[in-house]
């Protein structure tokens, strides 16, 4: 009977190992930086904007300004607890177009009142881009005098609103397998107390 209730414990901690595995929707809100809203040059003209993911040539300068002590230096007093990198793009526009070029991107999460900050690599350092930054509904605009990789920075509230945009979405597990793992343990579970109760009435009998 020991045995018997070893495993129904064995099988009830199982299932909800499974539960709390599949139930747990990831936090990152890394990606979410996908389109533009607009674009002009210095004269106004409007320019295509194209955006890639970030060359290999440059994955430790990503991995550097995704720190929090990268961002707190980069943005000294206006860095607020809580800001993070949501995205890192490799920003582009056609050869001769004129700079600066003003760009606005659509950045899930972000309100008007959000704290935000537009990070530029200049191929051998992070630096803040400071011309006419300002966060939009959805947006966040910057004009650059040269392009390559492009840090987006926003404030906690931020952060939080675009991660749960983008973790119901691609990142939140498959409901098919949380229920085939949860029925299954639950038949098992089922099955062991069966067999307690059988093995019992026969000791009883007996």
């Amino acid at each position: 009977m020991k045995k018997m209730i070893a495993l129904l414990s064995a099988a009830v901690l199982t299932v909800a190992t499974a539960v709390t595995a599949f139930a747990l929707p990831s936090v990152s809100v890394d990606g979410v930086v996908t389109k533009i809203e607009s674009a002009v040059d210095a004269n106004g003209n409007a320019v295509t904007v194209e955006i890639k993911e970030v060359p290999e040539e440059y994955k430790a300068a990503v991995e550097e300004v995704k720190t929090e002590a990268k961002i707190k230096e980069l943005l000294g007093d206006d860095f607020k607890e809580g800001m993070q990198v949501v995205d890192v793009k490799e920003v582009s526009v056609p050869d001769g177009t004129t700079f600066p070029v003003t760009i606005t991107f659509q950045v899930p999460g972000v309100k008007a009142g959000s704290t935000v900050a537009v990070l530029h690599y200049n191929g051998s350092a992070w630096e803040r881009i400071t011309k006419d930054v300002k966060a939009g509904n959805g947006t966040i605009t910057a004009t650059f005098d040269s392009l390559s990789p492009v840090a987006f920075v926003v404030d906690k509230e931020a952060a939080e609103a675009a991660s749960t945009s983008t973790s119901t979405s691609a990142k939140s597990p498959k409901t098919g397998e949380f229920n085939v793992l949860g029925m299954a343990g639950i038949v098992a579970v089922i099955a062991l107390g069966g067999m307690a109760v059988t093995y019992s009435r026969k000791r009883k009998e007996a």
